[in-house]
């Protein structure tokens, strides 16, 4: 499996060159990073062959590759995007935009992401892979999950994101076994099979053609594709495919917090690695501005909430979905459901009201048969 995935890898990067011209600006540009703005648990960030522990101010670079466990980590590029990594990810960022730098291309080996596009110019791009597909956007805000053994899933929340399968061209030539007219085929069923994503729609994938994906490259890797082992795949009509979707209101509760900080903090901070890499961040100000925007978005989320004005089980549970018990450290008992949580704050929409939680308040969180605890009993 490590070994078809690294193939796959190799002809995504040569798709993206012909499909969304990744790459093609050569010149090394100084600016081209990502700040960690904001973090929560065990994070690592490995860049030049070193792993270190992230921390806030840190400034990842095209290479550089980010892993979290139990943990979160919010990134700001200097062009403007922000990207949530979440729990259990294993993230590549093979290229980050700068000031002359048109791309950022972010390669999803495990995990989640969370997504928020600035509008792009023309020239530039963003997107997202996965061993077997390219998700290209423009000015969205989106997830794409990957778990392992699995297809990709791609909800798109604003704006729209266009999803295809690609194989090389170089396909032919290295496979006689492959014929022009069978090649074309296949490329004819994967080109037709890309779909446009727009808000509250998700993507649907057949797995037969994830299989095809693996196929083809592990034997183009022996040399060995044949006419044959194709037969089953040509005719793929429903390969990608799309279906509507509720947006629940913690999904839209979460993307209010994307939050992002003023660009010049951004650009200084990567200014000033640039002039010296082993010095201490100075993250003050990132910390400051972060915490004010994570401040307004969960008032906001607090302030929609109660304009819900639901104040009974049945209604918070039918708009939430779910119900849960909040049992906080002083012994009171909430019955409602939690709609956000960033940092150490809880937003609980309650029987009693709406509540702004910090995590010392709240013991634990049952939902039905499962219980989550915020900290360890003293």
């Amino acid at each position: 499996m490590k070994t078809i995935i690294t193939l796959f890898t190799i002809f995504l990067i040569s798709l993206q060159c012909s499909r969304f011209q990744f790459g093609s600006n050569q010149t090394k540009d100084e600016t081209a990073g990502a700040v960690v703005t904001f973090l929560q648990g065990n994070i690592s960030i490995t860049s030049q062959g070193k792993e270190n522990k992230a921390k806030i101010g840190d400034v990842l670079r095209p290479g550089d590759r980010i892993i979290t466990k139990l943990g979160r980590v919010d990134l700001q590029t200097y062009r403007g995007e922000v990207i949530r990594v979440k729990d259990n990810s294993d993230i590549l960022f093979r290229d980050i935009a700068g000031e002359t730098k048109t791309n950022t291309d972010i390669h999803m080996l495990a995990g989640n992401l969370l997504v928020k596009s600035v509008k792009l110019k023309s020239g530039q791009n963003l997107s997202v892979t996965s061993p077997t597909m390219v998700a290209g956007v423009r000015g969205t805000v989106f997830s794409f999950e990957l778990d392992k053994g699995s297809v990709p899933k791609v909800k798109v929340y604003e704006g729209a994101v266009s999803v295809a399968f690609k194989t090389s061209p170089k396909l032919v030539e290295i496979n006689e076994g492959l014929s022009v007219e069978n090649y074309n085929r296949l490329v004819k069923t994967l080109e037709e099979n890309e779909v446009v994503l727009e808000p509250g729609e998700t993507l649907e994938v057949n797995p037969n053609l994830n299989e095809l994906v693996y196929l083809i490259n592990a034997k183009v890797s022996a040399n060995a594709l044949t006419n044959e082992q194709l037969t089953g795949f040509l005719d793929l009509d429903n390969g990608l495919s799309k279906s509507q979707t509720v947006i629940s209101p913690q999904e839209k509760a979460e993307t209010e917090t994307l939050v992002s900080i003023t660009s010049e903090t951004i650009k200084k901070q990567i200014e000033r690695q640039n002039a010296n890499p082993s010095e201490i961040s100075k993250v003050d100000t990132i910390e400051k501005e972060h915490e004010v925007k994570r401040a307004e978005a969960l008032n906001q989320i607090a302030k929609d909430a109660e304009k819900a004005g639901l104040d009974n089980e049945e209604e918070i549970h039918k708009h939430y979905s779910i119900l849960e018990t909040i049992h906080k450290s002083n012994g009171e008992v909430l019955s409602g459901a939690v709609v956000a949580q960033l940092g150490d704050i809880f937003i609980v929409h309650s029987t009693k009201g709406v509540f702004q939680l910090s995590v010392d308040d709240i013991e634990y969180v049952e939902y039905r048969n499962f219980k989550v605890n915020t900290k360890a009993k003293k």
